[in-house]
C-alpha cells in the first residue's frame, strides 16, 4: 500500500464556500431587482401632471362712448370719398356723352368733332 503522507504542517479546517456563493447570488438578485425597478420607474410609470388652469382674465371695460375726434375724422373721410365719387361719376357721364356723339360712320369716318367742354381722349387712329 501507499505510504501515508506525513503531515508537514498543521492544516486549518477548510472554510465552507456556500456563504460567499449565497452572498453573491443575493447581491446579484438585488442589483437586477434594482435595475428593473429603476427602469420601470423611469419608463413605464404613469406620468401624472396636475396643472390647475387659471380662469381667463376679465374682459377690458367697454369704452364710455365714441370719441368725438374719431367721429369727426370718419365723417371727413366719408365726405372726401363722396366728393371723389361725384367727380368720377361726372367724368363717366362726360365720356358716355362723348361716345354717343363721336361715332364713326361711313359718311363721316373720323367721327364728329368733340364737344368744346369734353376732355380729350388722346389720339384718334
Amino acid at each position: 500500500m501507499a505510504e501515508p503522507i506525513p503531515p508537514s504542517a498543521p492544516q486549518e479546517p477548510a472554510q465552507p464556500r456556500w456563504p460567499l456563493i449565497l452572498g453573491a447570488l443575493t447581491g446579484g438578485f438585488f442589483l437586477v431587482a434594482l435595475g428593473l425597478g429603476l427602469g420601470w420607474y423611469l419608463f413605464y410609470r404613469p406620468v401624472v401632471n396636475v396643472a390647475v388652469q387659471l380662469p381667463p382674465p376679465p374682459a377690458p371695460p367697454a369704452p364710455a362712448g365714441p370719441d368725438a375726434a374719431q367721429i369727426k375724422a370718419l365723417e371727413d373721410q366719408i365726405e372726401k370719398a363722396k366728393a371723389a365719387n361725384r367727380d368720377v361719376e361726372a367724368q363717366i357721364a362726360a365720356l358716355k356723352e362723348r361716345l354717343r356723339a363721336d361715332v364713326c360712320t361711313a359718311r363721316n369716318p373720323s367721327g364728329a368733332p368733340p364737344a368744346p367742354g369734353a376732355p380729350s381722349g388722346g389720339q384718334k387712329i
